[in-house]
């Protein structure tokens, strides 16, 4: 209860002094290693966080929530070979959701994977059809493998719903210049300028 204030105040460090007191009594108490391990993570001691969560894992070894923070943590450290595993575990333990799809194609996008990183994309798409920020990692994905045809595809879609946002339209300019389409890079490139210019004002 006093750890629960604790955190609630973002006074993590007294949140930990408290949590690891009551955890040396009951180990496996599963809501004092998940505040134990938010605390050390809040205070970015991410190894320590690590070490809980995989004790966690030992008693609870489906925890999926655990899993996809894990995945985060080890993302934060740059450990990206360790989140993209334990984010296929999380995914192979229960039905995957978007975001879980989504931060593993981040992971392989960290490891400049990036046709692993258009796969889980498409699995996340699939998932939620009109998520647009999906379109927008995907067509910068596509741009990564050189796939500038299916880039503007993305692109398109993203700038009918931001219109104002300059870096899209600069990476659909490239995408149509390296396609030879000259005519729509430069009225892209002419919009990307406008509305980067704007933004400087």
């Amino acid at each position: 209860a006093m750890g629960d204030i604790f955190i609630s105040e973002s006074r993590f460090q007294e949140a930990i002094d408290t949590y690891t007191r009551i955890r040396e009594e009951y180990p496996e108490k599963l809501d004092v290693n998940l505040a134990l391990a938010e605390s050390f993570y809040r205070l970015k001691k991410f190894e320590k966080a690590i070490n809980i969560y995989t004790d966690v894992l030992l008693f609870d070894d489906e925890n999926v929530e655990v899993m996809i923070t894990m995945g985060n943590i080890y993302n934060d450290m740059g450990r990206y070979k360790e989140a993209e595993n334990i984010i296929i575990d999380a995914i192979n333990c229960t039905n995957p959701t978007m975001q879980m799809y989504y931060q593993l194609a981040m992971t392989y996008g960290n490891q400049g994977e990036f046709m692993s990183a258009i796969l889980a994309l498409q699995e996340a798409l699939a998932l939620s059809p009109e998520d647009i920020e999906i379109k927008y990692q995907l067509a910068v994905a596509y741009m990564e493998v050189y796939n500038f045809t299916i880039a503007a595809k993305y692109f398109e879609e993203y700038i009918t719903i931001y219109p104002q946002d300059g870096i899209a339209f600069f990476l659909l300019g490239k995408c149509y210049f390296m396609v030879d389409d000259y005519p729509a890079a430069l009225l892209a490139l002419l919009q990307a300028n406008n509305l980067l210019h704007d933004d400087s004002r």
